[in-house]
């Protein structure tokens, strides 16, 4: 008589998921100092109370707007080497409307007077690039390439200027918030930066295509840096609920790591990694064998004495 009406196999994994997300759901209430910093604002939660400043101003956006100008004209005829096609055209007059509006405006931005003189040049020259290219330019990409390179020191000036305003922004709200922290708080402190990218440390799927495709073997262990960290990285994490669970999951790993590997740092790194590095190493007649983590007695060896799956045809 069979007693489960399902795959008991699953209702144990599911039972699994559900205790690991009361676990996080219990880290995430109990969190100490946190900080979370996505987009233009910093969040700070400290002894139960939610602080927010500003991380970026009006005018690092406005820096970087302006450095798109010339990434979008070279965006509207890339490819186009023999000729500008209806939609080229089309993009290309917007832009130069747009381009003369931002002229126009430009006294009315908040730039400071270098800042401001900086960008007359640059938008100078997209015009007369834009005329240029709208006017039968015989090579367009060509005639890009240089306007480009011809605009890299302002370019460079405006990444400066645009980093800048960032780092003297975040550095004046967390410094204020940190004054007010006791030293234990200033130990505890955890910080999540939303980011564009980012990745699991040894994925599988990443190491076997940038080994199968040929491509530098990315996630082998003696190009890790893993070690325990209090600034966290996501490109998932875009409002602050998902920063804060992020931390507690973090927390979490490092607890589980602690009692399984005896290093807390372990689930940084995909827990099928090691031995993924050595199977490749054999699947693919890879020598020497790649070397896995020294530390931790892994079923990687083992698994690289027998003769993995072949693909089914």
């Amino acid at each position: 008589m069979r007693l489960f009406h399902r795959d008991p196999l699953a209702e144990l994994d599911e039972l699994f998921h559900t205790l690991h997300a009361g676990r996080r759901a219990e880290l995430q209430a109990a969190l100490g100092a946190a900080l979370v910093q996505i987009d233009d604002e910093l969040i700070l939660r400290l002894r139960g109370e939610r602080r927010v400043g500003p991380a970026r101003t009006r005018r690092y956006h406005e820096l970087k707007q302006l450095c798109h100008l010339p990434l979008a004209i070279y965006l509207a005829v890339d490819g186009r080497d023999a000729g500008l096609d209806a939609p080229a055209r089309k993009h290309l007059t917007h832009l130069r409307a747009l381009t003369d509006a931002t002229t126009t405006d430009l006294p009315h931005r908040d730039l400071d007077p270098e800042q401001r003189a900086r960008q007359r040049p640059l938008l100078a020259d997209s015009l007369a690039c834009i005329d240029t290219l709208l006017a039968d330019d015989p090579a367009p990409v060509a005639t890009v390439t240089a306007y480009l390179r011809a605009q890299l020191p302002a370019l460079q000036a405006n990444f400066t200027d645009a980093a800048r305003d960032q780092l003297t922004t975040m550095h004046t709200t967390f410094s204020a918030w940190a004054r007010d922290m006791s030293q234990d708080e200033w130990a505890a402190l955890q910080v999540v930066v939303a980011t564009s990218h980012a990745a699991r440390t040894g994925n599988l799927a990443s190491q076997y295509f940038t080994v199968a495709l040929g491509d530098s073997w990315q996630g082998r262990f003696t190009q890790e840096d893993v070690q325990l960290r209090r600034v966290l990285s996501s490109e998932l994490t875009t409002d602050e609920p998902a920063a804060l669970a992020l931390l507690a999951a973090h927390s979490l790993d490092e607890r589980i790591a602690v009692h399984f590997f005896s290093d807390a740092a372990r689930l940084g790194r995909d827990v099928l990694a090691d031995a993924t590095e050595a199977l490749l190493a054999q699947m693919f007649t890879i020598r020497p064998t790649a070397p896995v983590d020294p530390r931790h007695a892994c079923p990687a060896q083992e698994l690289a004495r027998s003769t993995p799956p072949k693909p089914r045809s």
